[in-house]
């Protein structure tokens, strides 16, 4: 396996980490691609295979990658192949907003990251608050967004952060006894500016006094180190600022050269100075003082944003907002390092998932485990043959002189012209259900009228009667099924019929929790696409099966259920009738206007349900309620059912 890491800047941050650890623990080979010429050769100097970005050199390597792992969005140009991972590891996780963010974000910016962010397979982010964060920002699908933290900071708390300094700045830092370090945000890129950007001194303060700053520094034995940001370093390029003899300036450059990462240095400094940077999270984790010096904190609020409306409480520490106060609060960060810790563990908290040194190896397992999520669905199509009858064709055959009109059927416009135009033949308009101006348009029910305005047409004929039929069971047809089921069978809780919306599927869920050793089986037609409901369970189980094959299935059963909701419980569908001929007893959801029977248990609750159908497996061969179901069915056989309408009407 070949692993191909960049990152920005070069050999830095969570790629690195990931690179370390991939390199410590694995046989895995790994190679980087960088930036800089300069850096190809020294990296090569190291033992280390390294390519320039957008050469022939990268494009080789990217061709050769399992997996290719970066940590921003400025690698535009990489193209990889369908059987390659890329993973973003990021680079940050702060307070600051960017990106889909903003309402107006620029359209070009737009389409940039949605064509790079369409490569990337997973992203490996900091916390469960960053996973939602992130992901909506740079509107990348969450189901590919792994919580493992950032590798980067597996060092933070181990590493000597003293001696790291020395390597990087000399040894004349050692001779102080407090070291501040500086860490802004950027203010402006390619895509966004925001707060004050042109300044004469990298505090952005107009009051900054440099005197004052070396007298401060020399009265604490305090050094100052700072670190610009690499969008910053270029802004104050060749620009004159004064800086004392105390003040030293941290590159990334410099620390390349030294093969040392910040992270490395954080436990070496004693408090530090920021704004908006995500940097100043990754120092929290040292539960250290932070001073948050924002002079235009209200031009890169309106301007940026922040992901967070309180954000107060996000910045655990003293803000400031001139040179003058900056100077105050580092004077009480000396003397009180622990004014701001409860608020500090307030934030670390609620913003770090993980405080452990593990995130690398956890971005490791995260990659090496990774499943993409299933793209590509075709919708469910059910076979015509297995369509339940309606009960006006179960009618249909009862009554022979009449015109049945079918609620549920779709007809064509010839046909209903055809029927409107007779004025003079007696007809039933056959419907499980009267409309009222709630009627639902788009409905998903075996029980729905089909076409409303059509309905409405046969409301103003004399000629045609509109009936109501509730459910009814061909007795003979379900009373006469075979019984194979032997005693040795698992225990079966079943439905028959339609599958379709009408489903309490909290009810089914709580059934195949509580009857773990039972098959929930699920036999008939489905109506629309594949319920989502119907995966999940082990013992949940779907049988494909036309109504000619229900009355054998249902014998199967131990329990017939009817697990309806909402105005779906108002109704009493034919499914209850063909398991009373089937002599089962039926646990049903709340539905009040079903016949009273002993073998019908109607459950307030859903755990009212699973008690009914430990009670109905009690009395399931129960002589008096087998007979009490066949009565209840024969009453509501569809031949009774047709000769009552037909001596009605």
């Amino acid at each position: 396996m070949l692993f191909v890491f960049m990152s920005q800047p070069d050999f830095a941050c969570n790629p690195h980490a990931l690179w370390k650890y991939v390199t410590d623990n694995t046989d895995h080979e790994t190679a980087w691609i960088v930036k800089r010429i300069e850096h190809v050769h020294t990296l090569r100097n190291r033992g280390i295979e390294c390519e320039l970005y957008d050469t022939v050199g990268a494009e080789r390597l990217l061709s050769k990658a399992d997996y290719i792992v970066a940590n921003s969005y400025t690698f535009q140009q990489i193209e990889k192949r369908p059987d390659q991972i890329m993973v973003n590891l990021w680079h940050g996780s702060g307070i600051k907003a960017h990106d889909y963010y903003d309402h107006l974000l620029n359209p070009k910016h737009a389409v940039k990251l949605k064509k790079f962010f369409q490569k990337v397979d997973l992203m490996c982010v900091h916390s469960l608050d960053d996973r939602f964060r992130l992901s909506a920002q740079l509107n990348y699908d969450m189901r590919r967004s792994y919580v493992t933290g950032q590798a980067r900071l597996d060092c933070v708390k181990s590493a000597d952060g003293k001696s790291k300094l020395v390597e990087v700045l000399g040894t004349e830092i050692a001779s102080y006894d407090k070291i501040i370090f500086f860490a802004p945000s950027f203010r402006a890129n390619m895509s966004c500016h925001s707060g004050k950007f042109i300044s004469d001194n990298i505090f952005r303060t107009d009051d900054f006094d440099d005197v004052k700053f070396s007298s401060f520094l020399k009265k604490h034995n305090a050094a100052f180190v700072y670190k610009l940001h690499p969008i910053e370093q270029t802004a104050f390029k060749g620009r004159e600022f004064a800086m004392n003899s105390d003040c030293y300036e941290l590159t990334d450059d410099m620390l390349f050269s030294s093969d040392i990462r910040y992270t490395e240095l954080l436990n070496g400094f004693d408090v530090m100075i920021s704004d908006y940077s995500s940097i100043a999270y990754d120092y929290l984790t040292l539960n250290r003082p932070i001073i948050y010096l924002i002079p235009d904190y209200n031009e890169y609020k309106e301007a940026k944003g922040f992901v967070f409306n309180n954000i107060d409480y996000y910045m655990p520490g003293e803000k400031v907002l001139s040179f003058e106060n900056l100077l105050v609060a580092l004077e009480e960060e000396f003397a009180n390092p622990d004014r701001y810790l409860n608020e500090r563990n307030n934030v670390i908290r609620q913003r770090f998932d993980f405080l452990d040194d593990k995130a690398a190896e956890r971005c490791y397992n995260a990659i090496m485990n990774f499943q993409p999520p299933v793209e590509d669905y075709m919708e469910y199509k059910s076979n015509p043959k297995n369509k339940m009858p309606s009960d006006a064709q179960m009618i249909k055959d009862k009554i022979k002189d009449r015109i049945i009109i079918d609620s549920t059927a779709e007809y064509t416009d010839e046909y209903k012209n055809r029927i409107l135009a007779n004025e003079e033949e007696a007809m039933y308009y056959i419907t499980s259900e009267l409309p009222d101006e709630f009627k639902q348009i788009h409905s998903r029910s075996s029980a729905e009228i089909a076409d409303l305005a059509f309905y409405n047409q046969i409301k103003k004929a004399k000629n045609i009667q509109i009936i109501k039929v509730q459910g009814g069971v061909d007795y003979n047809f379900f009373k006469n099924a075979r019984d194979f089921k032997s005693e040795n069978d698992i225990t079966r809780i079943g439905f028959a019929g339609t599958i379709d919306n009408r489903i309490y599927f909290a009810m089914v869920q709580c059934l195949c929790e509580v009857f773990k050793d039972a098959e929930i089986v699920f036999a008939g037609d489905i109506l629309g696409d594949f319920p989502v409901w119907l995966n999940g369970y082990d013992n949940l189980k779907y049988i494909e099966a036309s109504y000619e094959e229900l009355p054998d299935i249902i014998r199967t059963f131990d329990v017939a259920i009817l697990p309806f909701f909402g105005r779906h419980q108002k109704t009493v569908p034919s499914e209850l009738f063909q398991y009373l001929a089937s002599g089962k007893m039926v646990v049903t959801s709340d539905m009040p206007f079903l016949p009273e029977c002993k073998a019908v248990l109607r459950s307030k609750s859903i755990s009212d349900a699973a008690e009914n159908v430990k009670i109905a497996l009690r009395y399931k061969d129960d002589k008096d309620i087998t007979e009490s179901a066949y009565e209840t069915a024969r009453e509501n056989d569809w031949q009774v059912i047709a000769e009552k309408i037909f001596e009605r009407y």
